[in-house]
């Protein structure tokens, strides 16, 4: 809960009796809140959420825990998150989300299934004649014929079949929504919502006996080894010691009666492809392809989940799904699917395009201007798992539906890694928010964190992005939102970015939870209706930091540092010529309603810059509003040298 743990008077200061002002050599963000906290007669720390406010339930994670305890601290990770990762090397990421999936009761971290020198001497022939592709072909077969299924095998060594089949199926259906959900009666929402808290309540029972572990870390293994073996096959390549038509010409004979699922590369489900543009449709286990422009059309039966890895060199490739859970699809298994040159089109249904369901899902494309194009729990998503899209350069585009573009459901972490280009984000248009508009659409990703209340805590979802002019399209909840003991973030570092949601976003919690957006550089629009921009709703903190730029930020109600029923909301915007528009000033702007006898948190910070106000705010102004723990501080931190604007 909220530790207010004094009581102070709700009369309005002038600005000579704000106090002292705190250590400048603060960061800017933390003297601000320093600094406004006391002229409100309040800590930093005392925004704090304690882990057993609610029964404390066995998938929560470590991580979300402890920043529950300690929200400001959102702040730090979010910049370990964006610095993790290292260009051309996806398995660091991964590693370092691996360590944040840990649970908050959990002691030790299961290791995959590894597989002793019998079974690995005992699996395949040679066919090609060329040594490094060998070391990369018989790496793949380890890993896709003996340790992920062993691996699988360990994290659900304690489920029944029966048990299995319900993840497959019924749990799934949490997470799944379907279009004619809108045209149902009240009386058939009620009786659906019954059947999936069955669902939950089933799950519950043995839940806890899943480890995640050994097929995720079994997953970050493989992509570690395989990597390294693609660079050195791509140094080959470009300094000319590796001809594809050469290595394509495999031993050049085979007896009459030889049984090509003994050669490796030549098994059923295998392939390798040339430097032309190459079709292949149906089911992979795996594919190496030397470039070209491809296209693949492939599927997947999730009845009989297997795990596949796609690499592809160069070309213009098409990607295109014929079912559900392909590329980059770990459904009880992993999928990896890397991609190292070309403007590339992705369309994957759902639970592809870097999803990680009981299991680990990468796509990784390191250059070009690609399209990503899904439905649900796609473009980084994880469910009892790992689930990244690492896209490293070019100018992109992001559509979905729900649960994706950096989405954590429980004891999942999701992640959409964006190193340049200017980007365009998209997430909803498709399942309606039936239950409280007729008009709007549920978005539910875009950093977004969910677990199910009150039954398990939720994981970690995030959008890291590092430069270019980006543009996020969004509807309720999205954008840095979250719900249930969970975590969802939005870390762009660089540019003039352009962020549109209607409710619950741009660092929006709602329930237990944590909502998180930094924008560290660019002239920014931020727009929406309610539960915006700063807003922690029922012990929740949400927070939006913008660190520079001249920004504008408009909102109806409950936005701008809105603290509700005992939340925290935070806004800080450090440098540049601001504007801010509300729509209701008595509910924003600097406010905290008083519920539960100790009421709300809402801290409004402007630390530079001639800002313009539309609400409750006022350039080089104190304010507090009629609410609990509710103000605002327009200052200059930093004030410009006069000497400076003169000619």
């Amino acid at each position: 809960m909220i530790r207010v743990l004094v009581t102070v008077s709700l009369l309005a200061l002038p600005l000579s009796l704000a106090g002292q002002a705190p250590d400048s050599s603060l960061a800017p963000e933390a003297f601000g809140l320093a600094y406004l906290t006391e002229y409100l007669g309040l800590k930093p720390d005392d925004i704090s959420y304690r882990s057993d406010y609610t029964e404390p339930d066995s998938f929560r994670l470590e991580i979300v825990a402890r920043l529950m305890q300690a929200p400001l601290d959102m702040i730090d990770y979010a910049a370990s998150l964006k610095n993790a990762h290292v260009k051309a090397q996806p398995e660091i990421l991964t590693g370092v989300l691996f360590q944040d999936l840990r649970s908050e009761y959990q002691k030790q971290r299961s290791r995959p299934y590894t597989a002793d020198i019998s079974e690995i001497r005992r699996l395949y022939n040679l066919y090609y004649n060329d040594i490094n592709l060998n070391q990369l072909l018989t790496r793949a077969a380890v890993y896709i014929d003996i340790t992920f299924p062993r691996s699988l095998d360990k994290a659900m060594a304690l489920l029944s079949t029966e048990q299995r089949t319900f993840l497959k199926k019924q749990f799934k259906e949490l997470i799944v929504i379907g279009e004619d959900e809108e045209f149902l009666s009240v009386e058939a929402i009620d009786s659906l919502e019954k059947v999936e808290e069955g669902y939950c309540e089933e799950f519950v029972k043995f839940g806890t006996r899943i480890d995640k572990d050994p097929i995720v870390a079994a997953g970050i293994d493989c992509l570690r080894e395989l990597m390294a073996e693609i660079k050195n096959i791509r140094r080959l390549l470009a300094s000319g010691q590796m001809s594809p038509a050469q290595v394509l010409e495999g031993v050049g004979y085979l007896p009459d009666n030889a049984d090509q699922n003994s050669y490796l590369g030549r098994q059923a489900g295998w392939r390798i492809g040339g430097t032309g543009s190459d079709y292949y449709t149906g089911e992979y286990k795996f594919i190496f392809d030397f470039g070209g422009d491809d296209v693949y059309d492939l599927s997947s039966d999730p009845d009989h989940p297997h795990s596949s890895i796609i690499i592809d060199l160069s070309g213009n490739d098409s990607y295109r799904g014929q079912s559900d859970f392909v590329f980059g699809s770990g459904f009880f298994s992993v999928g990896l699917l890397l991609d190292f040159e070309g403007d590339d089109r992705y369309d994957g249904g759902s639970f592809s395009l870097g999803s990680g369901y009981f299991g680990m899902g990468l796509l990784y494309d390191a250059a070009g201007d690609d399209r990503y194009d899904g439905d649900t729990h796609v473009q980084g998503a994880g469910s009892f798992g790992l689930g990244l899209l690492i896209d490293e350069a070019g100018r992109d585009i992001y559509n979905a539906a729900v649960y994706s573009q950096g989405f954590g459901f429980v004891q999942g972490a999701g992640v959409v890694y964006d190193g340049a280009g200017s980007d365009s984000y998209y997430a909803g248009g498709k399942y309606k928010d039936i239950l409280r508009y007729e008009d709007h659409y549920l978005s539910l990703s875009q950093g977004f964190g969910y677990g199910l209340r009150p039954w398990m805590s939720g994981g970690i979802g995030a959008i890291v992005d590092v430069e270019g002019n980006d543009s996020y399209y969004s509807d309720i909840f999205a954008q840095a939102a979250s719900y249930w003991w969970s975590l969802g973030l939005i870390y762009d570092s660089a540019g003039n970015d352009n962020y549109q949601c209607f409710q619950y976003g741009q660092g929006a919690a709602t329930h237990m939870t944590l909502g998180l957006l930094i924008d560290d550089f660019g002239n920014d629009v931020y727009f929406g209706k309610g539960l915006m921009q700063g807003c922690g709703h029922d012990y929740a903190c949400g927070l939006l930091l913008d660190r520079h730029g001249h920004d504008t930020y408009t909102a109806y109600d409950l936005s701008q540092a809105a603290g509700s029923a005992n939340g925290a909301g935070v806004l800080i915007d450090n440098e540049g010529d601001d504007r801010y528009f509300v729509k209701n000033p008595g509910n924003s702007q600097g406010y905290g309603n008083p519920r539960r006898d100790f009421g709300s948190i809402g801290l409004f910070i402007d630390l530079s810059g001639s800002d313009q106000y539309d609400g409750n705010g006022r350039d080089n102004y104190f304010w507090r509003t009629d609410s609990k723990w509710g103000g605002g501080m327009d200052i200059e931190l930093n004030p410009k040298d006069s000497l400076e604007e003169k000619p």
